[in-house]
């Protein structure tokens, strides 16, 4: 229980660094926050393939979310999307095998939750930073929706592929 609860709170004021603190800040809280894990989380070293696969598919969402104009990020990288965002990846794939690690017997109240609280967080996250939702909002919401109900659960389903011992 310690291990979730660290894994939670790593994530929670990472989400808030992040979205509010801007890329050093969102870099320099990241690093720490994998150092963090690694001590106190991680049980199996194949939990580390798991995360940066899960950051390169989240970094490509919304990359193409970027391209499409669903999501608009006046301070945006090369592929599309400002460095806070890649660090929130990382943090965000840090709790599938830990604090959101009970959905993986529940995929459709995974895709649920996705697609719910995925746009919410986008929404909120536009609210904080420099980010915009695309017009039509509500279309925008919808694309995001339909995109979390999908990969998030996906996303779940494959954290038993890397669970071997260490």
């Amino acid at each position: 229980m310690k291990k979730i609860l660290i894994n939670l709170a790593i994530f929670q004021i990472g989400w808030m660094v992040c979205v509010i603190g801007g890329d050093v800040y969102a870099l320099a809280y990241t690093l720490f926050a994998v150092v963090i894990h690694q001590a106190f989380v991680v049980e199996h070293k194949s939990e580390w393939q798991f995360i940066l696969i899960v950051t390169a598919v989240g970094c490509l969402w919304d990359s193409l979310m970027a391209l499409s104009g669903v999501m608009i990020y006046p301070d945006s990288t090369l592929i599309g999307i400002p460095v806070w965002l890649i660090c929130l990846w990382v943090l965000f794939a840090m709790t599938f095998m830990h604090a959101l690690s009970w959905l993986r017997r529940y995929l459709w109240l995974a895709a649920v939750f996705a697609g719910v609280f995925g746009p919410v967080s986008y929404w909120l996250g536009g609210e904080l930073s420099a980010a915009d939702l695309g017009a039509p909002v509500t279309l925008s919401l919808a694309i995001m929706a339909a995109g979390w109900a999908i990969l998030f659960p996906a996303g779940m389903f494959f954290t038993s592929r890397f669970k071997s011992p260490v």
